[in-house]
């Protein structure tokens, strides 16, 4: 290769290495003037980081958007699992808060039927009005249970149950008390049903229980009742429940009846013109049992009235009202 071809050749190895093109910045005022070079293998190098940048972002944009779905689709697995959960969960709810309001509505039947064994109890023992009452009950326990939301279900369906359980157990025991109650007003008024405290006969009192000038003359003597005067025929009532024991003739009472009471307490009517019960006949107080007259020793129309214990006459005054 002479010297002429040698010097072409290095041209060309100079004007391939020099290709390309320059970027100029030339500031506006002062400073320096920056030329940047820019070769094939900057220009090429360049795009190569730019497209290796795009394709990481679409990439990552890709793989973002699929992990987007996935939890997407898990969060609605998640939610479907407890909304069914709930449901069920709800639907046990509502079953025992309906068997709680059946068994309440069964209760509040129970309770006013204390209530009605409560004014029997009342009327029995002849008390009027009174503030004992149960409906408070009934109040505590028909409050309506509001639901709100299926949070406050299950604390609304214990607190129902929670009232139902005192209320079931107030009745209980409130019945235990007016059965006791009541079985002992119903020994109180059979006790004073068989007492002989209600007059036999309506008129004047003509001679009293205690020692006395003998009517029949002799001086003194001991009567052992009251003589009641009325009219001939006047209607003689029983002064306590109980049974008839004798119906006859006896000396001096002349038609006579016996009436046993309890406990050894028994009343005698004499000079009776009539009888209206027999023996074993069981006389309610107030009932007629026999009618005025003056059989045996008598001075006129009365009733002879007399009242024992255990086979001692007692003053009759201390049981009449």
């Amino acid at each position: 290769m002479d010297l002429h071809e040698h010097k072409k050749h290095i041209h060309k190895k100079n004007v391939r290495q020099r290709s390309g093109f320059s970027l100029i910045i030339v500031p506006h005022y002062q400073g320096k003037i920056k030329r940047i070079v820019i070769t094939p293998l900057r220009l090429y190098t360049s795009l190569l980081i730019i497209s290796l940048f795009f394709v990481a972002v679409f990439s990552f944009a890709v793989q973002y958007k699929d992990m987007t779905k996935e939890v997407a689709e898990l969060k609605g697995m998640k939610l479907g699992s407890m909304a069914s959960s709930q449901t069920k969960e709800l639907q046990i709810v509502s079953t025992e808060l309906a068997k709680a309001k059946s068994d309440l509505e069964a209760l509040k039947q129970y309770v006013v039927y204390l209530s009605s064994l409560e004014n029997e109890v009342r009327d029995s023992l002849k008390l009027g009005e009174s503030k004992l009452s149960l409906e408070y009950v009934l109040n505590r326990s028909t409050k309506n249970v509001q639901i709100q939301s299926f949070s406050t279900l299950p604390v609304q369906v214990a607190q129902l149950l929670t009232e139902q359980t005192n209320t079931a157990k107030l009745a209980e025991e409130r019945e235990q008390t007016l059965n006791k109650l009541k079985d002992a007003a119903d020994e109180f008024n059979l006790m004073k049903a068989q007492t002989p405290d209600a007059w036999p006969l309506y008129g004047t009192i003509t001679s009293y229980f205690g020692w006395r000038i003998s009517p029949f003359g002799g001086g003194w003597e001991f009567h052992d009742g009251l003589d009641i005067a009325s009219y001939y025929g006047a209607p003689i009532r029983a002064a306590g429940e109980g049974e008839v024991v004798y119906v006859g003739w006896e000396s001096g009472y002349g038609r006579m009846i016996k009436i046993y009471h309890r406990d050894g307490i028994e009343t005698i009517y004499g000079h009776m013109s009539d009888y209206a019960v027999k023996v074993g006949d069981k006389v309610k107080k107030g009932q007629v049992i026999g009618y005025v007259g003056c059989s045996g020793l008598c001075t006129g129309p009365h009733v002879h009235f007399q009242i024992e214990q255990s086979g001692t006459a007692v003053n009759p005054l201390k049981f009449l009202d």
